[in-house]
């Protein structure tokens, strides 16, 4: 089985901070630039979205806001055009019409596929989380 290249595991790297950089701003549509056309998210208490024009509702709804995101023990494993990425989570937010920070930690898996142009592209992400306090 071949391993992941360490420059794989640098490129996967990368989204995922660009990822939390981009939620963090506001501009949740724009993660779909990291993803394939026929991404599936399988998120808590929603039915399952698969593609780009069926996650869009979702990520266009403001009535949360991240404020902060932290990770660790963050995994990255796979063979040649196929990885996955897990870690740990903790994110502190505001549900829209409420000044109350919320919390919720969890864990989070990502499964990659690289594009024929050599580019990582996120094609699932599914998480579970529950309340709990920032580290």
């Amino acid at each position: 089985m071949l391993e992941l290249s360490e420059q794989d595991i640098e490129a996967i790297e990368q989204i995922h901070q660009l990822w939390i950089e981009t939620d963090l701003h506001g501009d949740r549509l724009d993660l779909l630039q990291f993803c394939t056309e026929d991404v599936k998210w399988m998120i808590p208490f929603s039915p399952v979205m698969v593609g780009k024009e069926a996650v869009k509702p979702f990520l266009l709804d403001k009535s949360v806001k991240n404020l902060d995101t932290k990770t660790e023990k963050i995994e990255i494993r796979g063979s040649g055009k196929v990885a996955y990425k897990t870690s740990n989570f903790a994110t502190r937010f505001v549900v829209d019409g409420t000044e109350q920070e919320q919390f919720a930690t969890g864990t989070h898996l990502w499964i990659l596929h690289k594009n024929d142009s050599g580019m990582w592209q996120v094609a699932l992400v599914t998480w579970q989380s529950s309340t709990g306090k920032m580290k």
